[in-house]
């Protein structure tokens, strides 16, 4: 059932049927999301906490989030954050490599990470009465990570074969990784979350253990508990395992280079070793929280959410030129790119795909959208709201994501009304300011024995 009390769980439903039935302009009028109450905590350590109670099970979710990603490395020691998603199980002065998650898994619980260009998360769900010892537990692994020979190197064999499965093996695994290194030049997010194996490769202990030192500490870290707590309980459990955890050296975070405007299109051609076609673009577009982001946001959903959008529409339906069509803005703390991905069908070229796109567009940037395909959009959204509050889990993940990337944990009330505030001339503002020829970067990916001297290899 979704994280929800039963009175909560009806109106989550309500309004999913609202939107439904009522049509659009009747269902966002009226929606009001259950307020969430938010304890804060500040250690003199520098580590923030924020604590929610929600008594729907006994279970809770606990989430640490660390101010780092890929963008706070540099070149030539690329995949340094992803590689202490997998080291932080790996054991400590105190635990031996997964005794970690054994803890977890006796009791009934489930634990894992996820590393993003701008953080590196830790979560657990456990049941509630397991609060003490997941704090210790992760206020061991922040100071006191045992990072060796024998960890280093399985855990490179590990990284090496996951990077194979998610971006060298898949037919069109490495098309987004050319986009993202020929339209930035100088900002990190040019490569993938994933890193370089040569930088692996090539990184010593003590490039690893230097990281570490800088970044996992309790002054860039984010502790976030949602499910069945009390909150002055956990307030003082949070002091007692967490207070006492010492600073880490004093951070000194990588300079990150902005990236400077795009001056021209850039169209990069490339032979795989797939049956089909394909193209992705990516315009430039800001960060994430930024008022131009929520009518890009709504753009993305009425450019391709669902069959019946514009971009899916146009390229499988009348056309017939493609098999596969997505947008999506990839909003991130720093301003990221904009992308359109399609796979054609079989004797239909990449630049087939790139004019239609195009049409579709101008015509955003040319007409207004009308209110009724607005207020789909926002109903989207709306439906992700609610199912992003459906569990401890996913409740937790938004807050996290407020507090650290959004620099707000309180929009997880709030951020709703800047999307149902966006108008169909913010969407043809943002249209016409991002969508344009020389904000543009362009891979098209030819079959290698169609290639010829259409595309260069890579």
């Amino acid at each position: 059932m979704p994280d929800y009390p039963p009175s909560r769980q009806f109106v989550a439903l309500t309004l999913v049927w609202a939107a439904c039935a009522l049509g659009p302009a009747t269902a966002t009028a009226s929606v009001k999301l259950p307020h969430t109450e938010i304890h804060k905590v500040e250690l003199d350590n520098g580590m923030n906490a924020l604590i929610v109670e929600s008594h729907d099970a006994p279970v809770i979710n606990v989430q640490v989030w660390y101010h780092v990603g890929s963008k706070n490395e540099v070149a030539g020691r690329t995949g340094f954050a992803h590689f202490f998603e997998h080291l932080m199980f790996d054991g400590t002065k105190n635990l031996a490599s997964n005794e970690f998650s054994d803890y977890i898994v006796r009791s009934g619980g489930t634990d894992n990470a996820y590393t993003t260009e701008d953080t590196t998360v830790f979560w657990e769900t456990v049941p509630s009465n397991m609060l003490p010892v997941v704090l210790w537990l992760e206020a061991d692994r922040m100071r006191k990570l045992d990072i060796n020979e024998k960890v280093f190197n399985n855990e490179r064999q590990v990284v090496e074969e996951e990077r194979r499965l998610r971006f060298d093996n898949p037919p069109y695994g490495t098309v987004v990784e050319t986009l993202y290194e020929n339209a930035y030049t100088v900002h990190p997010y040019r490569h993938m979350t994933i890193g370089s194996m040569e930088d692996l490769n090539h990184a010593s202990i003590q490039d690893i253990q230097n990281f570490y030192d800088t970044y996992y500490e309790p002054a860039n870290a984010t502790l976030v508990i949602v499910g069945d707590v009390d909150c002055r309980e956990a307030e003082s459990e949070i002091r007692k395992y967490l207070g006492p955890v010492r600073e880490g050296k004093p951070l000194t975070p990588v300079e990150i280079p902005q990236e400077p405007p795009q001056q021209a299109e850039h169209v990069v051609k490339v032979n795989l070793g797939v049956t089909l076609p394909a193209f992705v673009e990516g315009f430039h577009m800001p960060a994430d929280g930024t008022p131009d982001a929520y009518p890009l946001r709504l753009a993305s959903k009425i450019l391709s959410e669902g069959e019946s959008s514009r971009i899916y529409t146009r390229l499988i339906y009348d056309k017939q030129i493609a098999v596969q069509a997505d947008s999506s803005g990839n909003f991130t703390e720093d301003p990221n790119l904009f992308f359109v991905f399609a796979v054609m069908n079989a004797g239909h070229t990449p630049a087939e795909g790139e004019t239609q796109v195009d049409a579709e567009l101008t015509r955003l940037k040319d007409e207004l959208v009308p209110e009724a395909e607005l207020e789909k959009a926002k109903n989207q959204t709306l439906r992700d709201f609610i199912l992003s509050r459906q569990t401890a889990q996913s409740r937790a993940e938004e807050l996290g994501y407020a507090a650290v990337v959004l620099k707000d944990p309180d929009l997880v009330d709030t951020e709703l009304k800047r999307f149902l505030e966006v108008t169909p001339q913010d969407i043809q503002r943002v249209a016409r300011k991002y969508f344009v020829t020389d904000n543009k970067t362009v891979v098209e990916v030819f079959p290698k024995k169609e290639a010829g001297a259409n595309a260069s290899g890579k």
